[in-house]
């Protein structure tokens, strides 16, 4: 598959415009910042011939001015962008080619800059009173090795974390905006893509375990301009009453009208590496075992430990790799834009079973048919591929199927595996396979009858179709652990899922005096979600070819259908005053049919102010001559979260008997629901203030935001004896999430030949529950109580120890304490990540990134199970031997209270939660951009060569593999349970531009 879209990615690049004409005048160049990156997008201009064009993604321009307008007079050649100062110079025209390459100064803090997401109203960042931050993703996709959305936002922006399920190829991860908000409900952001609700599940439709797939792998970063966040209070009026774990915003690359035409393609191959080093299994030879001639056991004495690893000596793990090309064009004519671009992925993951394939296209098309109208249209198609391995506590996955087997067995069938026959074949040939086609078509009509008033109107749906299998072959040899899959087993499941959403939003402008303006702002939004998947299972196949439920001798079936609408309608006031104090008043109302015809709106409110200090004459007196820029702002609002179920009374079928030979269809009641429940309410203040020091070479942005959810939706008991299978869902209780979030960057060297900038990001969190009504404290290991994080680790401690003088391995015990309490947070409460650009000589490029995350708390269940439970890892055959007494007893027992009281070991975990802190050598790449000469061998105007890596070191005092990965399904939770880590990439890329 890639050598096909190799090749057509060459043929379309043999499609780049020819030289042209030496009458005409060619003036061509490199627009740089200060540190000598090149700047993308850039605005460049001949106003007295009426010429102009932007920059690509090399930062380089090509103007051509027609002959017939070419007299060697003088003209000025203007090149701006945001967050630069604009740049003129004087140039003679004249027939031919010259060149001229710009360095633009830049600005630490951009207030102009044009903000997309969660606004109404005036969209210039300093008119708005809370943060929207914003990833330029054009910029990192092209100086950073990164492959998906997900390595996009990672350690890009304070306050927004990742966590990935797993290292398998196409694995999902979670994020967290400033926390967890919710103990019921999902703490994921909602996903917009060009103001359209996305799809962002994280789902495989058949279970592998703590692994999934996601459907933000879909979108390739290369067609991506840029990212903006929503994290608090600013959401409210725009995305309401569902909206309060954040909001991310996509925003696709578009057409650039009078931009001309321009070309890029770029090769890249990742190789991937395990990154990790897998521990042997140990066991020890008994005489039984000796006398039975276990292979491993031969010449041994009995008590004599032996070692094996099947997973080594079976050669499992593969070097992965990654294979992709995307091509992309862009440009425009005079009233006209567009982009489009086609792009293919197939990576292999590191065990035989797991790859991820991806093609898709994408179509974006601007219009302006007259000064008052501009229409926006665009089309994604996106063809996915997934298969994963199983995974976790399974005999059939790659870790749990060899680290949890036994050296004793080697040279029998399961030898040295956790099951038997032949493991390495068996586990290589299940297969489980999503395949998704995805569609994102969408238009916006922008429509300006008068100076004054604005509306705009967008349409979009996200349609994905799944069909997904899981497979367990039919064999003779007797792989698997039940006659019923070793007769061969397929499951099959189709999924439909849309969503679509209708926004419309209005603005009225209008200057009361020459100091004050008014900008008043009103809309609606629909938004509809509807998914309906139907499961098949046959068992009993014809043949493994014959991949159909319908060709197996026994079938069963299910289906389940859920649909949602949420309508809001919004209103918001921005007043301005001498064009630096903004305060802005708004307000949503929102209905969902999540809580039926009798639920009451759902009202989110904000206000806020932003003022831009150093615009005003008489604080500009005061201010140090060093700090250029001042804005202040500070923002209080409500935002919520909705169910999806639990407010209706649910039934579930169940057959009954009629008579001796009949049966009947009935029901039993599963939950009685509860028609007063209503969204949780978060409701968040946030202040903080933006300031450009230094001749704008060092920006600095502090935020500080206390967020309050309440009406918290939990489980609360019930008694058995009301018929009721389940508990119904309640408003009740408190969780609080707060800190700091602080930005700094800085133009360290600004030099003809070498330029350096740095990136240093870092927040504060503190999560608490806060309340929880009359609902008791719940949870085994990750703990619910007032006080405490959502789901922090709780167990019973050891605090001291009885070591027998006479008999210390045989007699000796824990003394823990009589019940469990804190031991240690979920969530991180300090993160962040420093980065720096460096550039040699204005065709080198170096950029590296680290990342960290401190004080929080990862339950080792890989070691405890192997040590407590199977008993076949090196602490527990060796625990006589190579652990103190007091190891030993901390980690095995027996465990005994004061009074002597026996303890489960399961309640005590002391030795397994270990603290996850980490420092992690994120990211390195280094890129060198060929002479123009050699560019101009492969008709390109820039071409560039790119090698780096991903997850290239790791600084932790984690006993495991990885303190990043989470294979813990629940919400609350974070184990390292027979998980793949995270793999190290290392990459190779070549980028052309025409």
């Amino acid at each position: 598959m890639f050598r096909r879209f190799l090749f057509l990615g060459l043929a379309l690049a043999l499609l780049a415009p020819r030289g042209l004409s030496a009458q005409n005048a060619t003036i061509t160049g490199t627009v740089r910042g200060q540190t000598l990156g090149p700047v993308r997008g850039a605005y460049v201009a001949i106003p007295d011939v009426q010429v102009s064009t932007l920059t690509n993604d090399a930062g380089t321009y090509v103007l051509q001015v027609p002959a017939d307008r070419v007299r060697g007079q003088q003209v000025t050649l203007v090149v701006s962008n945001v967050g630069y100062r604009t740049q003129e110079l004087t140039v003679t025209l004249s027939p031919g080619t010259q060149r001229l390459d710009v360095t633009l100064q830049e600005s630490a803090i951009t207030l102009d800059e044009v903000v997309v997401t969660g606004t109404a109203g005036r969209q210039e960042r300093k008119a708005q009173a809370a943060v929207v931050a914003t990833i330029n993703a054009g910029n990192i996709a092209e100086v950073a090795p990164i492959t998906n959305i997900a390595g996009l936002l990672q350690s890009r922006l304070p306050g927004v974390s990742l966590q990935g399920a797993s290292g398998t190829a196409g694995a999902a991860q979670t994020i967290r905006i400033r926390g967890a908000a919710s103990i019921s409900l999902s703490n994921e952001p909602l996903v917009f893509i060009d103001g359209v609700r996305a799809d962002s599940r994280t789902s495989q439709l058949f279970a592998v375990g703590g692994q999934q797939g996601s459907r933000l792998n879909d979108l390739r970063p290369e067609d991506i301009e840029s990212i903006e966040v929503v994290k608090g209070p600013a959401a409210a009026t725009l995305y309401g009453a569902d909206a309060s774990a954040g909001v991310i915003q996509i925003i696709t690359k578009k057409g650039r009208a009078g931009g001309g035409f321009q070309q890029s393609i770029s090769v890249e191959y990742n190789s991937v590496d395990k990154n990790f080093d897998v521990p042997d299994n140990y066991g020890v030879c008994s005489q039984q075992l000796i006398n039975a001639g276990r292979q491993l056991c031969v010449g041994k004495n009995a008590g004599d430990i032996i070692s094996d690893n099947p997973l080594e000596r079976y050669d499992v793990f593969r070097t992965g790799q990654l294979r992709s090309l995307n091509w992309s064009g862009r440009g425009g004519g005079e009233n006209y834009g567009f982009y489009f671009s086609f792009g293919g992925d197939q990576e292999d993951g590191v065990v035989p079973n797991n790859e991820y394939q991806r093609l898709s296209g994408r179509f974006n098309f601007d219009f302006i048919p007259n000064p008052k109208l501009r229409v926006e249209a665009g089309l994604g198609l996106i063809r996915t591929r997934t298969q994963m391995p199983r995974n976790d506590n399974d005999i059939y996955g790659w870790l749990g199927g060899g680290l949890l087997g036994n050296p004793t067995t080697v040279g029998t069938a399961n030898d040295g595996w956790y099951a038997a026959n032949r493991q390495k074949e068996a586990i290589s040939a299940y297969e489980n396979v999503d395949n998704s086609v995805r569609a994102l078509p969408r238009i916006a009509l922008n429509y300006t009858p008068f100076d004054w008033f604005t509306h705009r109107l967008t349409v979009g749906l996200d349609m994905t179709r799944t069909e997904a299998y899981a497979l367990f072959p039919k064999n003779s040899i007797g792989w698997w652990d039940s006659r019923d899959l070793n007769v061969g087993q397929i499951q099959q499941a189709r999924q439909n899922s849309d969503r679509l959403t209708i926004d419309y939003l209005g603005n009225i402008s209008h200057r009361i005096s020459p100091a004050i303006t008014s900008d008043i702002s009103f809309g609606l939004q629909y938004t509809g979600i509807r998914t309906d998947a139907t499961f098949a299972t046959g068992i009993d196949l014809v043949n493994n070819e014959t991949r159909s439920v319908g060709a197996a001798a026994r079938r069963t079936g299910d289906q389940n259908f859920n649909e949602t609408r949420t309508i809001g309608f919004l209103g918001q006031w921005m007043a301005g005053v001498h064009d630096r104090f903004f305060l802005t008043v708004g307000g949503r109302l929102d209905q969902s049919s999540a809580f039926a015809q009798e639920a009451d709106v759902f009202f989110s409110p904000k206000v806020g102010f932003s003022y831009v200090a150093s615009d005003e004459p008489s604080v500009r007196e005061f201010l140090p001559e060093f700090v250029n820029t001042l804005r202040i702002r500070g923002a209080y609002g409500t935002t919520g979260r909705s169910p999806t179920e639990g407010i209706v009374a649910t039934y579930s079928p169940a057959p009954y008997v009629v008579d001796p030979t009949m049966v009947g269809g009935g029901v039993i009641p599963w939950n009685q629901g509860n028609t007063k429940l209503k969204p949780e309410r978060g409701t968040e203040l946030e202040v903080g203030f933006e300031t450009g020091l230094f001749n704008e070479r060092i920006g600095l942005e502090v935020t500080y935001f206390s967020k309050v959810t309440k009406d918290l939706i939990l489980e609360r008991p019930i008694p058995p004896s009301s018929g009721w299978q389940d508990q119904p869902f309640v408003n009740i209780g408190e969780v609080v999430n707060r800190g700091f979030e602080v930005a700094v960057n800085a133009q360290l060297v600004t030099t003809e030949n070498f330029g350096w900038d740095a990136r240093l990001g870092f927040n504060t969190l503190h999560n608490e529950v806060t309340d929880l009504g009359d609902v008791e404290p719940f949870g085994a290991m990750n703990r619910v109580e007032e006080g405490m994080q959502v789901g922090a680790f709780i167990t019973q401690f050891i605090k001291g120890y009885y070591i027998h003088p006479t008999h210390p391995q045989d007699s000796s015990y824990a003394i823990v304490e009589d019940a469990p309490r804190f031991l240690g947070n979920l969530l991180p409460t300090f993160e962040g990540s420093f980065s720096s650009t460096m550039n040699f000589f204005r065709n080198v490029q170096l950029y590296a990134q680290f990342d960290w995350k401190t004080d929080f708390y990862i339950y080792n269940n890989t070691a405890q199970f192997r040590e407590r439970q199977l008993r076949t890892a090196e602490k527990w055959v060796y625990r006589n031997t190579k652990l103190s007494d007091e190891e030993r007893l901390r980690r095995f027992g027996p465990f005994r209270t004061a009074d002597g009281v026996p303890v489960s070991s399961g309640a005590v975990n002391e030795a397994y939660i270990e603290p996850g802190d980490f420092l992690r050598f994120r990211e390195l790449m280094l890129t060198y951009s060929l002479p123009q000469s050699w560019a101009t061998a492969f008709r390109a105007s820039n071409a560039s060569i790119s090698v780096g890596g991903r997850n290239l070191a790791l600084w932790t005092k984690y006993s495991g593999w990885d303190p990043e990965v989470n294979s813990a399904t629940a919400a609350r939770g974070r184990s390292d349970f027979l998980t793949l880590p995270t793999p190290r990439r290392w990459v190779a890329r070549v980028n052309l531009q025409f």
